[in-house]
């Protein structure tokens, strides 16, 4: 690769809708309620891909640090560790990432309201604390909560909010079904790395419940997030759009389980990018229901 495709591959690009799945449901709420403003859209969309940046190449810095991507065998190898990128040009990145997002997000508050600052400052502890400090969530069984919250809540209710400055019912209820369903992107991967997790110490959440939670968990998840992608829906007064969506997210999501009960090791990282169509899916049909 060309060392411009090398910088680019860093930010992970495929993993980029799970950040953009949020801000599709608030644009199709904005537009629901009247609502929808350009300006601070595109700075919510900013702050949103900006944060999500920053968190990728945060956690392949601190997990190199750990040793962690070292033993990786299963899963795509990180930049640092094929050599390709140095630490160090990896941490100045974390550094930029999380500057242009703060950057972002203290324009976007400068126009909007000034008390979301500590839904930023939240978000910025986040992005470090996810993979290191004294107590790193990945590493200690919470990083499914951390992305419902940071991949479902924060973006769609925060996003929302910054703009319009009320918070509908039925949009809470999108806001959980994306967050459950990127959850389900984390679980494919720590099921998958579970021998490499568990020999190494890091307590994902299938390592504490053991290996044969990985595909209970990817149902769990899917099952609550269609639950809540149909409500969300019906409560903003979309019954035909919200039905018609029910089946194609339904066969996603059914394929989806079948497989984590079939497959193991390597054969799981085709389902990484199944699962983001999934949730990009889920945003597109309340999109549409919204509008």
């Amino acid at each position: 690769m060309s060392k411009l495709g090398i910088w680019f591959q860093t930010i992970r690009p495929k993993t980029l809708p799970a950040s953009l799945a949020p801000i599709v449901v608030v644009a199709g709420a904005l537009i629901h309620d009247g609502l929808f403003q350009l300006r601070p859209f595109l700075l919510v969309l900013g702050v949103a891909l900006t944060a999500q940046i920053a968190s990728n190449v945060t956690n392949d810095y601190f997990d190199y640090l750990s040793g962690a991507d070292r033993r990786r065998k299963l899963g795509p190898k990180r930049l640092i560790t094929t050599g390709d990128i140095t630490p160090g040009w990896m941490l100045l990145a974390s550094i930029f990432w999380v500057l242009l997002c703060a950057i972002l997000g203290i324009w976007l508050l400068s126009i909007t309201s000034w008390w979301l600052l500590l839904v930023g400052i939240l978000v910025i502890i986040g992005i470090v604390a996810y993979s290191a400090g004294p107590y790193p969530l990945s590493y200690k069984g919470f990083g499914d909560i951390a992305v419902i919250l940071f991949y479902g809540i924060i973006p769609v209710l925060g996003g929302y909010y910054a703009i319009a400055q009320i918070l509908p019912t039925y949009l809470i209820w999108a806001a959980f079904s994306i967050g459950f369903a990127n959850t389900n992107i984390l679980v494919i991967n720590n099921y998958r790395d579970y021998p490499e997790d568990n020999a190494s110490g890091k307590r994902t959440l299938v390592v504490r419940m053991g290996e044969a939670s990985g595909p209970y968990l990817y149902l769990f998840n899917a099952v609550l997030a269609f639950l809540c992608y149909a409500i969300s829906g019906i409560m903003s007064g979309s019954y035909i759009i919200t039905i018609i969506g029910l089946l194609p997210i339904a066969l996603f999501f059914y394929t989806g389980t079948v497989a984590t009960f079939t497959r193991k090791g390597k054969g799981l990282n085709p389902l990484l990018g199944f699962s983001a169509k999934i949730t990009a899916l889920i945003s597109i049909f309340l999109l549409i229901a919204f509008i």
